[in-house]
């Protein structure tokens, strides 16, 4: 837990490329990450479950482990452009703290890695994750990596076709702390007081995150 919270914290670093870099993820990075991002799932998930899963149980199993293993060595593989990606992404420009995230991921990658989270694990987490990676392990990474990186691509394109945010609409208050020419100025004439409503806050919309994806 540590290791991943040392790992996030690195990420979320101030920027520190120009202002006018390109932030943006291609659809191979995105495949890239995936990869990464699978490796350190299956691991995770064997060595938190392991005294939650039956003997039968695919994680449980010489073809889990196969399975397991095959995805530590794509992670490894994919980690550097899929760091490439998230420098991109995030702003930054080569340093020491980019270094220790690579660190920590091949960390997270590495076999026997996640025993931190069995506390939060219990039979019937266990049980649904182990036959979701048992579907997964039918797909190559190839098609993981095509499969998310289809997903991100509607996505990004969804994000372009909404409409732009509108500006909030002028409120009382701003209208009472707009400056007036003294001799334009009415009298004030009393008024009820307009009814406060109170809206829930709306969730900021997806933005744009692939790099320019030729037609």
């Amino acid at each position: 837990m540590l290791k991943l919270m040392a790992a996030a914290a690195l990420l979320s670093a101030p920027a520190a490329n120009p202002p006018g870099a390109p932030r943006c993820l291609t659809r191979a990075e995105v495949g890239d990450l995936t990869l990464v991002g699978a490796a350190i799932l299956v691991e995770g998930v064997r060595s938190a479950c392991r005294t939650h899963l039956p003997e039968t149980a695919f994680l449980s199993s010489p073809a889990g482990a196969e399975f397991a293993g095959r995805m530590r060595a794509e992670g490894q593989s994919h980690l550097e452009p899929a760091m490439n990606g998230i420098t991109r992404m995030a702003g930054e420009t080569p340093n020491a703290g980019l270094a220790m995230v690579r660190t920590v991921v091949r960390g997270l990658m590495a076999e026997g890695s996640g025993t931190e989270f069995a506390q939060y694990a219990d039979a019937q987490l266990c049980r649904d994750s182990n036959e979701i990676l048992e579907i997964a392990s039918t797909l190559t990474p190839d098609q993981m990596a095509r499969f998310v990186g289809a997903f991100a691509s509607i996505a990004d394109r969804l994000a372009r076709m909404a409409p732009p945010r509108m500006p909030a609409p002028a409120t009382p208050d701003d209208e009472a702390l707009r400056p007036r020419p003294t001799a334009f100025a009415a009298p004030a004439v009393p008024s009820v007081p307009p009814r406060v409503v109170i809206e829930p806050p709306s969730r900021p919309p997806l933005q744009p995150f692939l790099c320019p994806q030729p037609q």
